[in-house]
């Protein structure tokens, strides 16, 4: 008499404990992943402020006139390159040349307040070193602050950021 045959295929506790062995591996992977989305979005927020300002500079040479950065910080916090250092940001105003707002970069806060001016030849009218912070919800901070020359620099005050030096 034969025996019967085994069927091919898995059986459920096989397919259980793959089940478990990747539910603990995505468990173990997870921190990372919330850090490193963490760490990107305020490095994004900070490039993109860097970009603007650098933006300003460009523009301020090209139209030669000064412009300004103004950046307003709390929770409803944004940033503008205006024509004049009076200008609102986070609602499209005529003084504005562009704008960023905190729903553009969610879990980053703008965790300071301040103005920058770029004079008509590109150059910062504002203190050398002048600029921003931004935070993360992990508490990586970013500043992005400007030489004399009006050029932006990013650098790292809190936190691990392998892309940018300390300050």
């Amino acid at each position: 008499m034969n025996a019967p045959r085994r069927g091919r295929g898995l059986t459920v506790i096989e397919i259980v404990v793959a089940l478990a062995v990747l539910a603990i591996l995505g468990a173990l992977v997870m921190p990372n992943y919330g850090a490193r989305v963490d760490r990107e979005r305020v490095q994004g927020a900070a490039e993109a402020l860097a970009a603007d300002v650098n933006e300003a500079r460009f523009e301020a040479a090209r139209q030669g006139r000064a412009l300004h950065v103004n950046a307003f910080g709390g929770p409803a916090w944004c940033w503008a390159v205006a024509q004049t250092p009076e200008c609102p940001c986070g609602s499209g105003q005529a003084c504005q040349l562009r704008s960023a707002r905190e729903r553009d970069h969610g879990g980053v806060v703008l965790a300071s307040s301040g103005h920058i001016e770029m004079g008509p030849d590109g150059r910062s009218a504002s203190p050398p070193g002048n600029g921003f912070e931004l935070e993360s919800a992990r508490g990586l901070r970013l500043r992005v602050s400007v030489s004399a020359m009006g050029r932006a620099h990013i650098c790292t005050v809190r936190g691990e950021s392998l892309r940018y030096p300390r300050c």
